[in-house]
């Protein structure tokens, strides 16, 4: 019999075990900390082993050898239930790989390891409404094409329209994202309730993606485009706070949780 789990207990679930996984033909591994350590979030690192040509001292003729080590990112997830949902962030490490194509990856690998998979989870990047909404203003009239895809609601809560008509495609239609288009060559009008309604869905709340394309050449909107970012900081006070302090302290406001 399968014990049913509540979406926060699911994910605490999947970022609490060590996983490995193969990305573009690269071996990774993710390494919780102890649960303990971060509630109310999860913490981890995903990282690769990496082998970098370097050089001897001076006096040895600087010499070439390989020198092979791991370079690794910070995760932090918000498991807990919330009206945008539940969201993650990952510390951008070049050698490492972007945020944006690991976590699905990381996601999916997590969820190859359970024996029994109770939702089904989809990973999209934390953005910006109001950058959608400056593209509208300077295309005023212009906006010949917009597509919403959304994925259906298992993940995320709520009981409003929207929400129960994706659970009727979801249930009904056995659909897991639903995409919807608005197109009229000679310009739509972008700024209405329900534009601006799916838009919130798909980027302030994270279910989904937005395109637009204007006239003129190249005038094109992508909400992929426009991931929330932050710069971690240095640490100004002794130079000994550990890194992952730092980017699980950046990582709360970037998820909007800093003043729960």
């Amino acid at each position: 019999m399968i014990d049913p789990k509540s979406r926060e207990e699911w994910i605490r679930i999947l970022f609490s075990q060590r996983t490995e996984f193969r990305h573009h033909a690269v071996n990774y591994i993710y390494v919780p900390l102890s649960p303990d350590q971060t509630r109310p979030f999860v913490v981890g690192r995903i990282g690769r082993e990496i082998s970098e040509l370097e050089n001897t001292p001076p006096d040895d003729g600087y010499r070439e050898f390989i020198h092979d080590t791991w370079k690794a990112a910070v995760v932090v997830v918000d498991p807990s239930e919330h009206d945008d949902g539940q969201k993650m962030a990952i510390q951008y490490h070049a050698d490492v790989g972007k945020p944006s194509t690991l976590a699905p990856r990381l996601l999916q690998a997590m969820e190859g390891q359970q024996d029994f998979n109770q939702y089904l989870s989809a990973v999209h990047p934390i953005t910006n409404t109001e950058k959608f909404w400056d593209y509208v203003k300077r295309n005023e009239g212009k906006i010949t094409h917009i597509r919403f895809e959304l994925e259906v609601p298992n993940m995320f809560g709520g009981d409003d329209e929207y929400t129960k008509e994706m659970k009727e495609y979801r249930d009904k239609e056995k659909a897991q994202t639903v995409a919807i288009e608005v197109t009229n060559p000679d310009g739509v009008d972008a700024d209405t309730d329900r534009v601006r309604y799916t838009a919130e869905k798909a980027m302030g709340q994270g279910t989904g993606k937005v395109k637009a394309r204007a006239m003129g050449k190249n005038n094109n909107f992508s909400s992929q485009n426009q991931q929330e970012s932050a710069r971690i900081p240095m640490d100004r006070e002794g130079g000994d706070r550990p890194l992952i302090d730092r980017a699980a302290e950046i990582a709360t406001r970037i998820l909007g949780r800093d003043e729960d």
